[in-house]
């Protein structure tokens, strides 16, 4: 499922499709209508245990709005907001009057992989496109209409599986929370790791699940006891939001005695200032960190912190600024056609030289604008991120990319998830 992929040359060019009319596919002609404001559903978690994961995806996003003067591909954004909160129920009502009420012509979000199988046959029906920033789940086999900037829960784990293979002397506990995108994150490491003949220190070789439903566990001792008592040499795990915090701040008081390397949300955002002393040292996988040296992160990172006193940024905030980003990429591209665009048809080449498959029929409610979006989306090339140059991958439409090691440490007084080498580049 995961290949290093060596990042290709990508034309610039949307493919177009010569018809009677003229204008562009954001400004058509006369026999066509359509508004220069683009309608933006941002669907994030304003509640739940993700709260604090979305709060900071919205202040990236928001930071490329600013930076840009509040406009995306030239063009005017209006942007609905909806609360993802648990990823099921709420996220289906918010989808919901997102498309079929605000009518928006493209939706942006999500930090639970839950969200994204909530939302997309939603997607499909109204023939939307979503521009992912947090997990994607494993089950989704046909992203026609979704796209993510920011990961396949799978190849965290995976990144790092062979490092502590190597690495580690002796068996690792694995564990993480009983749901789709926990075990997507921890069967990524799992997999990979046995494969190559890594020992899981668990009883029976399975991972350990912790109760998510109904309300995710916090009382993390009975776990903690059985890694005390497995012979484990190391601990891999995945945890978010206020689970990380009490994992994180358990794990020290519990005074368990080994190396734990984590999925790097683990530490990041301000879930590490919750965490404290008790998160220094801890080893992590991810694909940003702040002191990444690339003239995007310096620029990237000046403009936060002078926006936000100082702090330091992370992946959630890169996710949110590359989502804003890569529309004002495809909304550029689709400005600048002639005339309407069209998908690629069936059996036609791209322009990384793999064949597609056909598109599908777009219902009769689908906007001119959001035919252009995606349209554009397959075609965009290099997208300059803070966390390095990726593009989308013709597979999983999510960023072919490199994954780093990370380690918290003391950075003037501050703790900060400090790069420590690159471990692999991933994506399909």
């Amino acid at each position: 499922m995961f290949r290093r992929r060596v990042p290709w040359a990508l034309t610039a060019a949307v493919a177009v499709a010569i018809s009677g009319c003229t204008g562009s596919a954001l400004n058509p002609g006369k026999d066509q209508t359509t508004s220069d404001t683009v309608r933006i559903g941002l669907i994030l978690p304003k509640s739940g245990p993700y709260k604090t994961a979305g709060d900071d995806i919205h202040d990236g996003w928001q930071l490329y709005l600013d930076q840009h003067g509040g406009k995306l591909g030239g063009h005017k954004v209006e942007v609905v907001e909806a609360d993802e909160g648990d990823g099921k129920d709420a996220v289906r009502v918010a989808g919901k009057k997102l498309l079929e009420q605000d009518k928006v012509d493209v939706l942006v979000g999500n930090a639970s992989a839950e969200t994204v199988l909530s939302l997309d046959p939603m997607l499909r029906q109204h023939g939307v496109p979503m521009i992912g920033t947090g997990g994607r789940p494993s089950t989704i086999t046909d992203p026609t209409y979704i796209w993510h900037t920011s990961w396949l829960s799978q190849e965290t784990g995976a990144a790092i599986a062979d490092y502590l293979r190597t690495t580690v002397d002796g068996p690792v506990f694995a564990i993480g929370p009983d749901y789709v995108g926990g075990h997507d994150q921890i069967t990524g490491f799992t997999k990979a790791f046995t494969a190559k003949g890594g020992k899981l220190a668990n009883p029976g070789g399975e991972p350990e699940w912790t109760p998510w439903a109904p309300t995710p566990t916090t009382n993390f001792q009975p776990y903690l006891a059985k890694i005390k008592s497995s012979g484990a040499k190391a601990v891999y795990t995945f945890y978010a939001g206020s689970s990380a915090v009490e994992f994180v701040k358990q794990y020290k008081q519990f005074g368990v005695d080994l190396p734990l390397y984590a999925a790097g949300f683990l530490t990041d955002g301000a879930v590490l200032a919750a965490e404290g002393p008790a998160a220094e040292g801890i080893s992590t996988v991810l694909n940003y960190a702040a002191n990444i040296d690339t003239d995007a992160n310096r620029r990237f990172v000046a403009a936060f912190t002078a926006q936000h006193s100082g702090a330091t940024p992370n992946i959630y905030h890169v996710c949110g600024w590359d989502a804003a980003m890569v529309l004002d990429m495809a909304l550029t591209q689709a400005g600048a056609a002639t005339t309407a665009t069209s998908a690629p048809t069936s059996g036609s080449p791209t322009a990384t030289g793999t064949t597609t498959k056909a598109a599908p029929t777009p219902p009769p409610s689908q906007s001119p604008t959001t035919a252009a979006i995606m349209a554009a989306l397959p075609h965009l090339g290099e997208v300059n991120s803070p966390r390095g140059g990726w593009q989308f991958g013709p597979v999983n439409h999510t960023p072919v990319q490199k994954w780093y090691l990370r380690r918290v440490t003391a950075d003037g007084g501050v703790l900060a998830n400090v790069k420590i080498a690159e471990l692999a580049t991933l994506g399909s």
